[in-house]
């Protein structure tokens, strides 16, 4: 089981981000006091289920004083039964972190950070609009393991504007010397609403050919595994079996609470997901409940989720899940899984199957396939 936290402010709006969030913190103190109401409102949501991990992400947690954060934390503590190995994530920003701000983090209890570097080329990181350096990010890093976190994940992201195999390579280069245990590096992609998303529409983007894509990915892929990392998800490579064990776990149908503007949970049976609206989101917790949707999983839903989140991973999926939990789905599609086995993009091996390298680059179509018929 897992808790996850939305902490909905930036310093600014990041040009391709499409997860909610609000650059400004003038409701800080108000979103701090209805996040606390809320934990103790939701506290049953599994019934008492142990967490093995807890997960702050944004928005930008770091941006989040010490003394808020712990109130978070000290209210998350009393309402819900956290595992004494739990994993604790926070995700920050480089220029958030000084050795006093980690050394904080570290207290409250957090032993894994997740740092948004995006690229460690200055230029880009001013046309995506972020706010710290490459020297920040490399600092900040160094200045983590300094403090004592031996869990350090970085994000990257590929194929921004003006982008090339060169930049990824310098960047590919740096994280070779960083003291980082995950890796996750991303496909930029323009969601709508966003700056990127205006720009692209007026043709003012200048993006790369999409047919780099699968060039970039070959090229981070070797290179990240013969640094050590093992590439275990589509985006995500760790080195001394460190992954994400909350990302994981959505992989592997874990049930979650999501706590925050936005924030979704999961409890096997269905999905709900919070008000994107901070001030909603305030305002109907004043008033005693979450302002939500909900939305209840039909066992459609539950195969096409095993086969998106599943096939995604080393551990693939179950052919025995597939033959008994969903046999009339997979009596549909095992010819078309034979042929994706013939063809290398699907490998089956003790009775799982899964994507092989080649098979991640097209996993769109792959899943698409697979998913069952209305």
């Amino acid at each position: 089981m897992g808790i996850y936290v939305h902490i909905p402010f930036c310093k600014n709006k990041c040009y391709y981000c499409g997860f909610y969030s609000v650059a400004s913190p003038t409701l800080k103190s108000e979103f701090t006091d209805a996040l606390i109401r809320e934990i103790v409102l939701r506290k049953n949501y599994l019934k008492g289920e142990i967490h093995n991990t807890l997960y702050f992400g944004g928005g930008t947690p770091s941006y989040m004083s010490i003394n808020e954060l712990s109130l978070i934390i000290e209210a998350i503590e009393g309402n819900f039964n956290i595992a004494s190995d739990a994993e604790r994530t926070i995700e920050c920003n480089p220029d958030d972190l000084s050795e006093e701000k980690l050394q904080g983090l570290k207290a409250l209890g957090f032993n894994r950070i997740s740092m948004g570097v995006q690229t460690f080329h200055d230029e880009l990181l001013q046309k995506i609009n972020r706010r710290h350096t490459s020297t920040q990010a490399i600092r900040a890093i160094n200045m983590a393991k300094k403090v004592g976190f031996d869990n350090i994940s970085v994000d990257l992201m590929m194929g921004l504007p003006d982008y090339s195999s060169t930049i990824l390579n310098e960047d590919l280069s740096i994280i070779a010397t960083l003291p980082i245990t995950h890796l996750s590096i991303y496909l930029l992609s323009i969601d709508e609403g966003t700056v990127f998303y205006k720009l692209k529409k007026d043709g003012r983007l200048n993006l790369p050919d999409e047919d780099n894509f699968a060039e970039y990915y070959k090229i981070a892929s070797n290179s990240l595994k013969a640094l050590g990392f093992q590439h275990y998800e589509i985006s995500n490579f760790a080195k001394d079996g460190k992954y994400s064990r909350h990302n994981t776990s959505y992989w592997k149908n874990v049930a979650y609470i999501g706590l925050g503007p936005s924030a979704h949970s999961f409890n096997l049976k269905s999905r709900s997901w919070n008000i994107s609206n901070i001030k909603r989101y305030i305002e109907s917790i004043k008033n005693g409940d979450t302002e939500s949707q909900e939305e209840l999983l039909s066992k459609k839903d539950k195969y096409d989720e095993y086969i998106m989140t599943s096939l995604r991973t080393m551990w693939g999926a179950k052919i025995d899940t597939l033959k008994t939990e969903y046999s009339e789905y997979w009596n549909a599609v095992e010819g078309k899984v034979k042929n994706y086995i013939k063809s290398g993009d699907i490998l089956y091996e003790n009775e799982i199957v899964r994507l092989s390298e080649q098979g991640w680059l097209i996993s769109d179509m792959i899943f698409c396939d697979l998913f069952a018929d209305e």
